[in-house]
């Protein structure tokens, strides 16, 4: 209508330029929002806040599990910070469960927080521990000769 030509332009593309860029991650979250449900696994190169429901698992950069959230599933993330429902196991280097939220399950990390008030039901391990090497069974730490070290 608007242009000289009535016929669509056509792009021809070569085989040496049918890689496709590599996907960078958005500075900003994708939401699942509180009226939605998703049943299926959610992949992510950057960060993700539910606030709804999802029964699959999630694997992105960091995932917020907002306070009325429900997850059954696992979560794979860098960074998980959870104030509302989860079921299934959470492996992260970095967690974080806030006053309120209810966990479900095993969480595999290097630095584990757990505020008060927080319910959580489950075995936590250090990320790269096998309970075989630690001697520990499922978490905790051990003292040289392989036994449990109790917190007072």
């Amino acid at each position: 209508m608007f242009s000289k030509s009535d016929k669509p332009e056509e792009k021809t593309v070569s085989s040496e330029n049918r890689s496709v860029p590599p996907v960078r991650p958005s500075q900003v979250p994708s939401i699942i929002s509180a009226d939605l449900e998703v049943l299926g696994d959610l992949k992510s190169a950057g960060d993700v806040q539910i606030d709804g429901r999802v029964k699959g698992d999630i694997r992105s950069r960091s995932a917020t599990i907002s306070k009325g959230a429900r997850i059954e599933g696992s979560i794979y993330a860098q960074s998980v910070t959870i104030s509302g429902f989860v079921k299934g196991q959470v492996e992260a280097p970095n967690v974080e469960i806030k006053k309120g939220a209810d966990v479900f399950g095993d969480i595999i990390h290097d630095a584990l927080a757990i505020e008060s008030g927080a319910n959580f039901e489950g075995a936590c391990r250090r990320l790269g521990n096998s309970s075989a090497s630690s001697g520990t069974g499922a978490g905790g730490a051990a003292s040289g000769d392989g036994k449990p070290v109790r917190a007072a």
